[in-house]
């Protein structure tokens, strides 16, 4: 084949690209004809495109072009996510290369930043978009959180607000020791890992050289022990029934309780409780009204409940309190062990689960109306096995936790009265309004009105 007839993609896709977009072949207005609408699943701002963009954008473009071929009103609607967790990590990485810590900075100060990162990096996704030859229009593109999006975000907050499905609480979250934030269930990667299983001595209160042993993963979290856990129909353990057992080094008595969520075949079943660290030993300590004792800083340090581990990294305690458990005679064996370990999808580091005050979007009556027109196979999954998956999923579903401790981003429409007690609004001068009503105050003023932050 001669030279000159191969196809070279630099010498017609630019051209026709630009002709397409000059005659505006792309552009959508309502004219009667059929609709058919493609919103982009917005890829994040500060990133570039990845093989996963690619099939998805490719897949749409098809679509949208068929569509258009076969004459109806073809919409596909370009756009961005502000990415909260991702964009927030970077530009506070990018302040410290400069020597600028975010705590030395206001919350106006540190959104400058930013927005100033934003409009460097968030035209790239897009560029590269036009570069594959999506056919978007593009005078539609948007932002999660330009002006329109951001005041749908609010409105909708204060709806699903006032209908009761959006509420504040102390709940066992995903915390992300890196980024300082609360993460939803669906920001937790979990990864395989090669651990250690430290098999313990907690001593029987009151009785000579008499103890039981809990195996556990990780053993810095002892110091938040608050009882151990046995099955009541394990036949070893029944004689330990209204007893106490004393928690290795920490030198504090904490109750055995009876609970058949224990399992009796793994490890030794005996279950230690940290009720302020994983989500089923909360779940006991609820049960049983035991103490919750949080051992954790937010940044992964341990806190004044730590004793003399106080202030040391999470990870270092773990390694120095299999040394000090052994010297102390505590530590009866270690053995190699393989488990799963949840990490923060946006920085990579190990996840807390933590008892925290959040936000939180109550899943049951949305999973339900999600559920129905596909178990009514008015939706179907290819294959068709993934119904039962969704199904699952759906109908074990958690309270989603939305709020973030982030600046950046949409912030939260509530409210705190000097007094006490909150309001949620669209605006700051509805608050007050509210406010005003619910205080029985009418000389509240805006000041007086502290935004969640």
């Amino acid at each position: 084949m001669d030279i000159a007839t191969k196809y070279n993609p630099a010498d017609v896709e630019g051209k026709w690209y630009e002709y397409w977009l000059k005659n505006g072949y792309f552009k959508s207005k309502p004219d009667g004809r059929e609709p058919y609408t493609v919103v982009i699943p917005p890829p994040n701002v500060t990133g570039v495109l990845h093989m996963g963009h690619m099939l998805n954008n490719t897949i749409q473009d098809i679509l949208v072009r068929r569509a258009r071929m076969t004459g109806k009103n073809a919409c596909w609607v370009p756009g961005t996510d502000h990415a909260s967790i991702a964009t927030e990590a970077k530009v506070v990485n990018k302040l410290a290369a400069e020597g600028i810590k975010k705590t030395d900075l206001t919350r106006e100060e540190f959104l400058k930043h930013a927005w100033a990162w934003t409009e460097t990096h968030g035209g790239i996704i897009l560029k590269q978009l036009r570069r594959l030859g999506a056919s978007c229009d593009w005078d539609r593109t948007a932002f999660t959180m330009d002006e329109t999006r951001s005041r749908s975000v609010i409105k909708v907050f204060v709806d699903l607000f006032n209908k009761g499905l959006i509420y504040r609480g102390v709940r066992m979250v995903n915390w992300d020791p890196k980024a300082l934030t609360a993460l939803s269930d669906e920001e937790v990667i979990y990864k395989e890992e090669h651990s250690k299983l430290y098999y313990l001595r907690y001593m029987i209160e009151g009785e000579v050289d008499k103890y039981i042993i809990v195996a556990t993963t990780r053993p810095e979290t002892i110091l938040g022990d608050t009882a151990v856990c046995v099955n009541p129909n394990d036949p070893r353990y029944g004689y330990l029934k209204g007893k106490r057992v004393i928690v290795p080094l920490v030198g504090r008595a904490v109750p055995i309780i009876m609970d058949d969520y224990v399992d009796i075949e793994f490890g030794t079943g005996c279950l230690k409780v940290t009720p302020a660290h994983d989500v089923n030993d909360y779940m006991l300590g609820e049960k049983y009204n035991l103490p919750v004792i949080d051992i954790f800083n937010d940044n992964g340090t341990i806190g004044e409940a730590g004793g003399m581990y106080v202030g040391q990294d999470r990870f270092d305690v773990r390694k120095q309190i299999a040394v000090d458990l052994e010297k102390a005679g505590l530590l009866e064996k270690v053995e190699d062990y393989n488990n799963k370990v949840g990490y923060s999808e946006r920085t990579n580091v190990v996840i807390e689960p933590k008892l925290s005050m959040q936000w939180f979007l109550k899943m049951e009556h949305l999973a339900q109306i999600a559920l129905q027109p596909v178990m009514n196979d008015e939706i179907k999954f290819y294959p068709a096995k993934y119904k039962n998956t969704y199904r699952h999923w759906m109908e074990n579903i958690k309270d989603w936790c939305i709020s973030r401790q982030l600046w950046w981003g949409h912030r939260i429409p509530a409210y705190f009265l000097p007094e006490g007690g909150y309001v949620v609004a669209e605006t700051a001068e509805e608050a007050l309004a509210l406010a005003r009503e619910k205080s029985g105050n009418t000389a509240l003023t805006l000041g007086d009105l502290r935004q969640d932050k």
